[in-house]
């Protein structure tokens, strides 16, 4: 599994611009409330669920700026 193989799998829009995953069709949230948990509820496949768990190996949620509520690099 590799980055590329992950967006693949994981449908559009799953992905946030922070690099958090949150889709309420499945209903995925990661990180949850917790902080590095991820919720899940419903179907998925083997290879979702790779793709799910290689995400939150490799990739960081981003910091928000606190005054403007954005995505800083």
């Amino acid at each position: 599994m590799n980055e590329e193989k992950a967006r693949e799998i994981l449908r559009e829009g799953i992905i946030q611009p922070d690099n958090s995953l949150h889709d309420l069709g499945w209903y995925l949230d990661w990180p949850s409330a917790g902080g590095v948990d991820a919720v899940l509820d419903g179907p998925f496949t083997a290879e979702e669920l790779e793709a799910i768990a290689w995400w939150m190996r490799n990739k960081a949620v981003l910091p928000k700026s606190p005054e403007e509520g954005t995505v800083e690099p």
